[in-house]
């Protein structure tokens, strides 16, 4: 259950932007000279009426976004680890940082999530006979098909273009549908913590029913091969679970009534949501203005919240008391981020930073106000891009130490 798997995206963002903020906006280029001449994109919040190239407008308004979306992830980050980090005791070593990325975490590892990872570590590894476990039930999240059309249709305003549905511009396996028939074996029923899903496999939330392997109880009691286990299964649950259970019958399984199956179903289904980043029109379409779109819409992901507990025997010591609490309360929000941008958004934002790139490339085409917007707003992508990267691994480094150390 490790997020840190979901930090493979991002060499490709750190190769790109690098070339958007030291080379397309070098001096060479002639590029610098230009962002002097856009300052409508620090002041407005809309570019509808700004006299620039279609294709510059939609790329300006996804990059004033994404970088609005990394400045609310580093503050939220930012407070779930000060959160954690305070309640464990650590020393203030993020303060004198002030909002800077190295106050999420730096090398040195004096960060606001540096110190909470440590101090999770620490009392985790003292106070292994308090048997953890952690159940998750992860909010699922999918993106506004309505808001990619309209940004794409925005592209080329005299262009037909056939957007096509949700299905067909969904990976088979990110589609999330509400199905009819049964959800196949290797995909994904998503319970929530209303709506149970019915569950032959494995479950990372509280499983209800039978448990083949070890079933942590809610005061860290353990069972082994428990008929009756209610909470976190290590093995396979057959039964119930609140959150993802991957299918392991190999007839596949109803999920249940109101419960969506992600990678596979067989039969009719209804209500598709797709869980990752667009795939291209039936039309052509300028792939700049497309990454554009992505990134835009990736920005403002529909999610459910996720839910956290920690299991744990908190007689053991009053600092596993404390440890429950706050993972309890912060954990949910550094998951969000760790997977919601990690799935979502750095994919588009990487598209973003190539695009900025690659609109300047073609800058010769372009009127003087459009190089200087499309200049100004590639700068704030590859910046923008940057501040999620800290952010993400910030959140990654925190929910690693919980998810590593506990069942």
């Amino acid at each position: 259950m490790k997020i840190s798997n979901m930090l493979i995206a991002y060499p490709a963002i750190l190769v790109a932007a690098p070339a958007l903020t030291l080379g397309c906006i070098s001096t060479d280029s002639g590029i610098t000279e230009a962002t002097k001449g856009c300052d409508e994109f620090q002041s407005a919040s809309s570019f509808a009426e700004l006299q620039v190239d279609a294709k510059v407008k939609v790329f300006m308004q996804a990059a004033a976004e994404f970088r609005g979306v990394a400045t609310d992830t580093r503050a939220a980050v930012k407070e779930a680890c000060v959160g954690i980090a305070t309640d464990l005791g650590a020393d203030d070593t993020w303060s004198s940082m002030g909002d800077s990325d190295d106050a999420i975490s730096n090398a040195q590892g004096t960060g606001a999530c540096d110190a909470a990872s440590t101090r999770v570590t620490a009392i985790m590894e003292a106070h292994a006979e308090a048997n953890f476990a952690l159940t998750v039930t992860r909010g699922a999240c999918h993106l506004d098909f309505d808001m990619q059309t309209q940004c794409e249709a925005r592209c080329d305003a005299e262009k037909v273009c056939d957007a096509g549905s949700v299905e067909e511009r969904c990976e088979p396996g990110e589609l999330s549908v509400v199905c009819q028939g049964s959800c196949t074996a290797g995909a994904t029923c998503e319970g929530t913590m209303e709506v149970a899903a019915n569950c032959m496999g494995q479950c990372e939330s509280t499983c209800t029913g039978e448990c083949k392997g070890t079933c942590t109880g809610p005061d860290g009691k353990r069972t082994e091969n428990d008929p009756n286990c209610h909470g976190k299964c290590s093995s396979s649950c057959n039964g119930t679970c609140r959150g993802l259970c991957k299918v392991e019958a190999e007839q596949g399984l109803s999920c249940g009534a109101s419960v969506s199956c992600k990678g596979g179903c067989e039969g009719s289904f209804t209500d598709p949501k797709c869980e990752t980043i667009f795939t291209p029109p039936k039309c052509t379409i300028d792939q700049k203005c497309l990454d554009a779109c992505s990134a835009m819409v990736a920005a403002h992901p529909i999610c459910d919240p996720p839910h956290v507990e920690l299991l744990a025997d908190i007689t053991v010591s009053a600092d596993v008391a404390v440890l429950q609490t706050t993972i309890d309360a912060h954990l949910p929000k550094l998951l969000a981020i760790a997977e919601v941008q990690g799935n979502l958004v750095v994919e588009a934002g990487e598209r973003l930073v190539a695009s900025g790139e690659a609109v300047l490339e073609a800058s010769g085409t372009l009127s003087g106000k459009s190089v200087s917007c499309a200049a100004v707003a590639a700068k704030a992508s590859a910046e923008a891009a940057l501040h999620l990267r800290v952010s993400v691994q910030g959140s990654a480094g925190v929910t690693d130490s919980c998810t590593s150390r506990a069942q």
